[in-house]
């Protein structure tokens, strides 16, 4: 009962069609990423290289030896080629929102949240190719950017460069990235392997996770993601899972990885997540990334366990032959990438754009307040997140270094985090210069938009003085609208946020209710990478979720608030009510050190709807400046357990736009969380035009993980739910 790549090429494909109206079910939007004699070639190429191959050869190719200050073109990784045999070098970059390059120019997509926001397979697949067409016109020849741990810890520090909380959601759009990736000839990664589900003590800390949670949640977005789009590499992560590193975790890397699931690419190790020579190769690790710290797969070290038969040749040999075959068959050691191509910035820069304009959330719109008209509009209060000189992004790996637009001008430390000053890895994360105060006066040129907030440039996460919300008071009142922007920054190394509200500046909530006491046209536009609480939200007539929204992102929210885009985003996480809420809080919000995910399957929205517990924003929600309704279900069951499920669905409104129907099941089974999502389309339609719509279910997302047999259980009987979210339940069958 094991996913076949056939069955989840054709789960993908009908997902990415369903992308654009007009579309058959049947066709491919893009060609499947391997053929088999392809595949056959390459093993065989890669075979004869190793063969030809030295000692030393071999061992150059299995350990990253360059810190990142030396690796050209300001990558994170490199591996020395083998000139004689027409191998080239392999330079790496961290890839999750653009180029990670420390050196070069690049431009900055929305954070990787956002993109799983869209709930588009076809835009996941665009961005992955406008990424890889980006690094290769640099000289990187692989994107570290595949992230997909699971949004089990809300408050997590690096969640927004992963793909929210359901693993059908992130594996699938994370597929569809890596395809885009790998069909321009850039080596993908995915990461990090695996329960990485937080910052605290992510360097050694324990995840314990029982096999059934791993394998139906933590571990599916990786098994979609491998076996559909055969990603060249797999990153393991720094944690311990179940008592053992995951580096060499042999349960983990080989049992998994690539016995089960058929993998045939490189594993590789996170920069400084390799504990051990013998016991990490022989588990599966096949090449590890130095940071200059303590290292393992040192030739000298490889040579002296080879000496002992701690490791055995052929294993060395698979380690090559595995990084070979894909450097063959993703078309890297055929056409090496060369720095110095020409990439064009303006087309990148649109493609951002519309990628935020696909990913942005309306959460609330009380009176139809959205759009606004530029008619009768006198004048716009922008108010805070520093919305009058840029946008906010991620920090970390997570982010571009060196961005096209230039950065902000002055640096700040954080309330969290232990560094301060420009660092590329710490600050400036405010640094895009694309002011949504400049976007909005372009789309209200007769209106008067004026600024209130902090403008200390020095300080930019401060919090606000009393005379600062004072004077955004007063502009509130003397304005026909407010629009408050209130941020919540996060980033690896900088730990995870202590709780869900906003914290940097500490006193944006006061600011929200402030303005909105003076002004009850009050628009909320947040930029974050994580769910927020928000206390003031039944104060406010309108909320915008634009995540960390990338270099097109001043003028994506704009084009939203004024009409000219349709919002047609959902969550990719639940927003809590409270902290309390979560399924990770306990009893006072301390993080664990050694984490036990004791919640097992009910871990996003299924810890919600198992408790009984009513959320601020579930998962999957979303507004649109229309209505659309759902109709006319019908459930089909064919061969080989495979389950269709058929209904219509029809934009009742005035404007076209787009809805995400979502297919959920009750799986009848102990255990099991109440729905768990099994399909979704996204669907373009024009006002009053109604459309089938077809959601086919495999045997596989139907059954469970069987503990007593060790294997997929496929179970009979499942309840199927049509909706909008995973609350708003429009139809369904049992």
């Amino acid at each position: 009962m094991r996913i076949t790549r056939l069955s989840m090429a054709l789960m993908l494909a009908a997902a990415l069609t369903a992308a654009h109206a007009g579309e058959s079910a049947s066709e491919n939007p893009f060609p499947l990423p391997y053929a088999s004699a392809e595949d056959y070639g390459a093993h065989l190429r890669a075979d004869r290289l190793v063969q030809q191959m030295t000692l030393d050869e071999k061992l150059q190719f299995i350990h990253s030896e360059y810190q990142m200050s030396q690796v050209p073109g300001g990558g994170a990784g490199y591996i020395q080629g083998v000139p004689r045999l027409g191998i080239p070098d392999l330079n790496m970059v961290d890839s999750a929102t653009g180029s990670g390059s420390t050196t070069q120019p690049s431009t900055t997509f929305p954070a990787t949240i956002a993109l799983a926001a869209s709930w588009d397979p076809r835009l996941a697949y665009d961005f992955g190719s406008e990424i890889a067409r980006a690094i290769r016109a640099q000289g990187f020849g692989m994107g570290l950017g595949g992230g997909t741990n699971l949004a089990r810890e809300p408050r997590g520090g690096r969640l927004f460069e992963y793909l929210g909380e359901d693993p059908v959601l992130a594996g699938e759009m994370l597929a569809a990235r890596t395809v885009g990736t790998q069909n321009h000839k850039v080596i993908a990664t995915i990461k990090h392997f695996a329960g990485n589900e937080q910052e605290t003590n992510r360097m050694g800390g324990n995840s314990q996770i029982d096999e059934r949670t791993l394998r139906e949640l933590y571990l599916l977005p990786f098994e979609i993601a491998a076996r559909d789009a055969r990603p060249g590499s797999v990153m393991c992560s720094y944690n311990r899972l179940n008592g053992t590193y995951a580096c060499e975790n042999s349960h983990l890397l080989s049992d998994v990885l690539k016995n089960d699931w058929g993998f045939e690419g490189q594993v590789q190790s996170d920069w400084g997540a390799t504990h051990s020579t013998a016991p990490a190769i022989n588990a599966g690790l096949d090449e590890e990334e130095d940071v200059g710290a303590t290292v393992y797969l040192t030739p000298d070290l490889v040579k002296q366990a080879l000496s002992t038969h701690a490791v055995s040749e052929a294993r060395l040999d698979d380690m090559v032959r595995r990084k070979l075959y894909e450097m063959i068959r993703i078309g890297v050691l055929d056409d090496p990438a060369k720095a110095g191509g020409s990439f064009d910035f303006a087309k990148a820069n649109a493609f951002t754009q519309a990628a935020e304009e696909q990913s942005i959330v309306l959460l609330k719109n009380d009176n139809a307040q959205l759009p606004l008209s530029n008619a009768g509009l006198r004048h716009v209060a922008v108010i805070g997140g520093h919305a009058d000189v840029a946008v906010l992004t991620g920090g970390g790996s997570g982010n571009t270094r060196d961005p096209v637009t230039g950065n902000f001008s002055g640096c700040g430390g954080l309330v969290f985090g232990t560094s301060t000053g420009c660092g590329w890895w710490t600050n400036p994360w405010l640094k895009l210069n694309v002011p949504i105060v400049k976007a909005i006066q372009t789309l209200a040129p007769s209106a008067r938009v004026s600024f209130a907030g902090n403008t200390d440039q020095t300080q930019p996460f401060r919090a606000y003085t009393q005379q600062e919300i004072d004077s955004a008071v007063a502009l509130a009142r003397q304005s026909d609208v407010a629009i408050v922007v209130v941020a919540q920054p996060a980033g690896e190394d900088f730990g995870d946020l202590q709780s869900l509200s906003l914290a940097n500046p500490s006193n944006q909530d006061q600011l929200v209710e402030a303005v909105a006491q003076a002004n009850p046209r009050t628009i909320v536009i947040l930029e974050n990478g994580n769910p927020v609480l928000m206390p003031w939200k039944d104060q406010v007539s309108a909320i915008v979720e634009a995540w960390y929204p990338g270099e097109g992102g001043g003028q994506a929210i704009a084009n939203v608030l004024f009409g000219a885009v349709n919002p047609s985003g959902k969550l990719p996480v639940t927003f809590p009510v409270h902290d309390q809420d979560t399924p990770t809080w306990g009893t006072n919000g301390v993080f664990a050190q050694d984490p036990v995910y004791s919640e097992k399957l009910d871990m996003g929205y299924r810890w919600y709807d198992a408790k009984n517990i009513a959320p601020l924003y579930e998962f999957g929600y979303g507004l649109s400046y229309t209505n659309f309704s759902f109709t006319n279900l019908s459930v089909h069951r064919g061969p080989g357990h495979t389950l269709t499920a058929s209904f219509t669905v029809r934009n009742d409104g005035r404007v076209a736009g787009a809805e995400v129907a979502q297919v959920y099941l009750g799986v009848n089974y102990n255990g099991e969380p109440p729905r768990r999502l099994v399909g979704w389309q996204k669907v373009y339609l024009n006002p009053g035009e109604t459309r089938p719509v077809s959601v086919t279910v495999p045997e596989r997302m139907q059954s469970v993980w069987d503990t007593s047999s060790n294997k997929w259980k496929y179970v009979q009987g499942n309840a199927v739910y049509v909706g909008a979210s995973s609350r708003d339940i429009r139809l369904q069958s049992r």
